[in-house]
């Protein structure tokens, strides 16, 4: 045991293998795994990994010959509930339906979902037209996972249960997760060290003692607890990192704080290496590894002052990876924490456990969970601390890390006053160099343009997706495309537009309207001529500032001039508002879903020629973008916003044949999503 003491305290040997380990997470990363599925399968097999019952949709991971997702929605609320006392986690199904490929944001810095997929070895989602067990369960590890969870009831207490016991945070919504994100406090969701200190101390029933025998009592413990909980990196992280330092005490190995979180980390990394982009291991890891080396043989100060600085070194440290993934931080989120930490740690957590244990209490638990999130929700919706920054590129957050970690543990004030300064140069940066630019944002079947000109920012229409009547039982979370637009005007830093203008009230244009006015500050919202339809008189109670523009009026956002050319008709399609714009010698016009009939006027009274960008009108529909119309505005370019496999076929093929015929470069959401135009110093640049 001595010489074993001796070889593991050379500090060579962590170094090495972290540098191996990183060599081999690099390679690994890099390795273009391809599916073992051809993708014309229309019949699969497979052992249910994972259920997830959302409203009528039912959501299977499945372990096949590769790891597949399936969904398939139920038709009658006695089927579901007939499927849920069926299917348990073992089961082998066969399913019948096709295969497709996971659809991904193609917005700038837009969520990959097939990226995300793909870290698990996913390539392929299955919609399921049918199926049947083939076999039951027989396997002892998925009878304890399914007895596990037939436990936690799926109430709110079960969601807490759920997030600190399994690792699963399916079941929080999302306002409630953006809430926690706003206020900086979602890390407390990614179980720690701390937590895992608090299993084990009830596992080795407070021990003073930790000898040989109770370390191999509690790995097996922790050993098993890791068979039966979701895949979660932040758990994984904390389970090695406990193990590490725990093994460390017992046999006085007296190997440094840094070198042990070297052996962890190297160890996770070769058990995946997948986990680096995961946030929430991210956010766990860089927290707790700075913490451990931080306070490592620091003299308290005072319980109060020690869990202040704990705050912001946790604060700091977080600040690059939320402004990278986020754009967005809270430097009150250090206040947040001195409240929210031992609340969640010796109140919330605690109960979770012995709620687990002991449902009878769970009143107890829901009562202290009501306090929490009222709180968190009062807090979040005051709307006050926050700091909104573009996205760059990701050398600029690497270069604040190496200034945080100078600050931290080299202790000069310089360090501190160069990360404040790149703070503002971050802030201030697109507003001393602002862009002449023109967006189309993919939203889907609906229209949505954002232009950008001298610090000031305008929105053309939402979009939106027009949510059917469903009995109570159907119904479920959708993640709108309204949150994914202002996750992108954040990355860009705007938190502001000047103007919203709304073509006309159909839902796919003006749907997303009072998710944007929640989050995103807006200066005066335009309407057309027409009366207002029921979305729109809601948009209009909710606006302090409205208006309704038409024929003649005009307005200006920087170099960007705005003239409404479009006539009033009583139909919503042939009232839309439709907007010439010049900026320097270039011509846009934008044809929301103007029909023929408006064409027709238009072009009656006004003389367009040689536009340069053409929004062309209703998607691509042949209800508009006549021959007569293209021939006359000889677009160079033409912008198409449009649905992938829409049900209304847009767009139409005798359009873009038309708009080819005439020599103009089509641009289609469908396709090339998102589009940029920069007329900055007079020159067209384009970007997709």
């Amino acid at each position: 045991m001595i010489k074993l003491r001796k070889v593991l305290l050379f500090k060579s040997i962590y170094i090495t293998l972290f540098i191996i380990s990183l060599i081999y997470l690099v390679i690994y990363i890099n390795i273009d795994f391809t599916s073992k599925f051809e993708g014309s399968e229309t019949e699969v097999e497979g052992v249910i990994e994972s259920i997830e019952y959302q409203g009528n949709k039912m959501t299977l991971t499945l372990k096949t010959k590769e790891k597949l997702i399936a969904t398939y929605y139920f038709d009658t609320e006695e089927e579901l509930h007939k499927t849920k006392k069926d299917l348990s986690l073992g089961d082998t199904l066969t399913l019948k339906g096709e295969l497709t490929n996971p659809i991904s944001s193609k917005n700038f810095y837009g969520f990959s979902y097939p990226t995300y997929l793909k870290y698990q070895k996913i390539f392929y989602i299955m919609k399921v037209s049918d199926y049947s067990i083939k076999n039951k369960n027989s396997n002892i590890l998925y009878s304890i996972r399914n007895a596990v969870r037939s436990s936690i009831s799926n109430d709110k207490v079960g969601s807490y249960i759920k997030v600190f016991f399994l690792g699963d945070d399916t079941s929080f919504d999302t306002t409630l997760e953006e809430d926690f994100r706003s206020l900086g406090i979602s890390h407390l969701f990614a179980l720690s060290g701390t937590q895992i200190s608090f299993l084990i101390s009830i596992f080795t029933l407070r021990k003073k003692s930790f000898n040989f025998k109770n370390l191999l009592f509690v790995f097996c413990i922790l050993f098993s607890y890791y068979l039966i909980i979701e895949d979660c990196a932040a758990i994984d992280r904390a389970l090695i990192f406990s193990l590490v330092f725990s093994i460390n005490n017992t046999f006085n190995f007296n190997i440094r704080p840094l070198f042990l979180i070297l052996l962890s980390l190297s160890i996770l990394f070769f058990i995946n290496p997948y986990y680096i982009f995961d946030v929430g291991f991210q956010y766990s890891t860089i927290i707790s590894c700075t913490l451990i080396l931080y306070m490592n043989n620091k003299k308290s100060k005072g319980k109060i002052i020690d869990l202040l600085e704990v705050s912001w070194v946790s604060f700091l440290v977080s600040l690059p990876i939320s402004l990278y993934h986020f754009s967005y931080t809270n430097p009150l989120s250090i206040i947040y924490n001195l409240f929210y930490v031992p609340f969640i740690n010796v109140i919330i957590f605690p109960l979770s456990i012995v709620c687990f244990f002991i449902p009878y209490l769970s009143f107890i638990l829901e009562f202290f969970i009501n306090i929490f999130e009222s709180s968190v929700a009062f807090l979040s919706h005051l709307n006050i601390g926050y700091i909104t920054l573009a996205r760059f590129n990701i050398v600029y957050y690497l270069l604040y890390y190496v200034l945080i970690f100078s600050y931290l543990f080299v202790k000069k004030k310089i360090y501190l006053f160069l990360i404040l300064l790149m703070v503002v140069v971050h802030y201030s940066y697109p507003k001393l160099f602002p862009k002449d630019a023109l967006y189309m944002i993919d939203v889907g079947q609906g229209d949505s343009f954002l232009i950008t000109s001298n610090n000031k920012s305008m929105l053309i229409d939402t979009g939106g997706v027009m949510n059917y009547y469903q009995e109570e039982w159907m119904q479920y979370e959708k993640t709108s495309s309204g949150v994914y637009l202002v996750n992108f005007l954040k990355t860009l830093g705007i938190t502001k537009l000047d103007y919203l203008v709304l073509t006309h009230g159909d839902y796919d244009h003006a749907g997303e309207t009072l998710t944007i006015m929640d989050e995103i500050d807006v200066g005066t919202v335009f309407f057309n001529g027409n009366e207002l339809n029921t979305l729109e008189k809601k948009i209009w109670k909710s606006s302090s500032n409205h208006y309704k523009l038409t024929e003649g009026d005009s307005f200006s956002l920087g170099n960007f001039n705005f003239l409404v050319i479009s006539n009033t008709y009583p139909d919503e399609n042939d009232g839309s508002l439709v907007l010439y714009s010049t900026v320097y010698n270039k011509k846009l016009l934008f044809m929301g879903d103007a029909s023929i009939k408006s064409e027709e006027y238009i072009l009656d009274n006004y003389e367009l020629d040689d536009i340069t960008i053409l929004k062309v009108g209703h998607h691509g529909s042949r209800t508009s973008s006549s021959e007569n119309f293209i021939d006359k505005v000889n677009p160079t370019y033409s912008l198409i916003s449009a649905g992938v496999d829409n049900k209304f076929n847009h767009p139409h093929k005798e359009v873009i044949e038309r708009l080819e015929e005439n020599g103009s470069i089509i641009f289609n959401t469908q396709a090339d999503g998102m589009v940029m135009f920069d007329f900055t110093n007079n020159k067209i640049k384009t970007y997709t």
